[in-house]
C-alpha cells in the first residue's frame, strides 16, 4: 500500500507545469506568432501589389483605346471657326504655323476629352467644356477643383465613361473586383490599398517615355513634322502652350509627346495629411525611394 500511495503521489506532483515550462511554451508560440504573421503581411502585400498592377493595366488598356479614338477624331475634323483664333494665337505666325495649328488643336482635343482635374473639365479653354462632363459634374456639385487626391482619378472615370470616345466603361471591367472609391457622391478608380490611382495625359518627363541620350523625346506621334519643336516657336509661344495644356517638355529637348498614364503610389499611402507621392503628377518623374507602381503607356 505505502509504494502505491508514493507513486500516487509522485504523479500528483507531476499535473501542473513549472512557471519556467510555462514562459518557454509562451516564449516559443508567439514567436510562431510573430513569423505568421510577418509571412501573412507579405503575401497580403504581394497580392494587393499584383492586383494593382492588373487594375492600372486594365485601365491603360481602355485609355488607350478611347484616347486613340478622340486624336484620330481631331485629326480629321474640321476645326470650329469659333475657336480657331485662340489656336491661331498659340501657333504663332512663322510659315509653318498652318500646319502647327492642327497639331496644338489636336492635344487640346485630347485635354478636353481627357481633363486632369475638375477645373480642367470644366473650362479646357480655348475649346469650350464638354457638355456630358458639365451635366455630370454639376449634378454633383462641382463647380471647380479642390485639390483633392483623387481627382484625376475621378476625371479618368468620368472621361472613360461619359467622353466622346463614348466608351461608357463599366469600373469593374477596370479594377480586380470592380473596386471603386467614392468621397460623397463623387465616384474614383482606386488601386488594391482602396487609395486613389493617379492619372496624366502629359508625363513628358517620364524617364520611361523619353530616356537620356541623342535627342531624347523627339519621337512625338502627334507631331511628325516637329513643328513644336522648332526653337523660335519654343521661345515665343511654348510656355503659354505648357501653361494651358499643363504640358512640360521633356528633358534636353522641345518634345511635346503625349502619351497618357496611370500610377498608384503602392504601399505608401500619400493620401494622408503632409505626405505626396512618389513620383511628380504631372511628369510621372519618380523619386528616390518610392515604391509607386506605374502603367505601361
Amino acid at each position: 500500500m505505502r509504494i502505491n500511495e508514493r507513486r500516487t503521489l509522485l504523479a500528483t506532483s507531476r499535473s501542473g507545469f513549472t512557471l519556467m515550462e510555462l514562459l518557454v511554451v509562451i516564449a516559443i508560440i508567439a514567436a510562431l506568432a510573430a513569423l505568421s504573421a510577418a509571412a501573412t503581411l507579405k503575401f497580403v502585400a504581394s497580392q494587393q501589389e499584383a492586383n494593382t498592377k492588373s487594375t492600372l493595366d486594365k485601365v491603360q488598356s481602355q485609355l488607350n483605346k478611347a484616347w486613340a479614338k478622340v486624336k484620330d477624331q481631331a485629326y480629321k475634323e474640321p476645326i470650329p471657326p469659333a475657336y480657331l483664333p485662340g489656336i491661331q494665337a498659340l501657333a504663332g505666325n512663322d510659315a509653318n504655323a498652318t500646319g502647327r495649328v492642327r497639331v496644338i488643336y489636336v492635344k487640346l482635343k485630347l485635354r478636353q476629352a481627357f481633363p486632369m482635374n475638375f477645373n480642367e473639365a470644366l473650362n479646357p479653354s480655348p475649346l469650350p467644356p464638354l457638355p456630358a462632363y458639365v451635366t455630370y459634374l454639376n449634378g454633383l456639385g462641382v463647380t471647380g477643383s479642390s485639390g483633392a487626391s483623387y481627382e484625376s482619378s475621378a476625371c479618368l472615370l468620368m472621361a472613360l465613361q461619359r467622353g466622346v470616345s463614348g466608351a461608357g466603361i463599366d469600373p469593374a471591367e477596370l479594377t480586380a473586383g470592380g473596386a471603386t472609391g467614392s468621397t460623397g457622391n463623387i465616384t474614383y478608380l482606386t488601386d488594391a490599398w482602396s487609395r486613389p490611382i493617379y492619372f496624366t495625359r502629359v508625363p513628358t518627363g517620364c524617364p520611361v517615355l523619353n530616356p537620356a541620350g541623342p535627342q531624347p523625346g523627339t519621337n512625338d506621334p502627334g507631331d511628325p513634322q516637329g513643328y513644336l519643336q522648332m526653337a523660335a516657336w519654343g521661345t515665343t509661344y511654348g510656355p503659354t502652350f505648357s501653361a494651358i495644356t499643363l504640358q512640360q517638355l521633356a528633358p534636353g529637348n522641345t518634345s511635346y509627346k503625349l502619351a497618357p498614364m496611370v500610377a498608384s503610389g503602392g504601399q505608401n499611402n500619400w493620401t494622408k495629411t503632409g505626405t505626396s507621392p512618389g513620383f511628380d503628377p504631372i511628369t510621372f518623374t519618380p523619386t528616390a525611394g518610392n515604391t509607386a507602381l506605374f502603367s505601361n503607356p
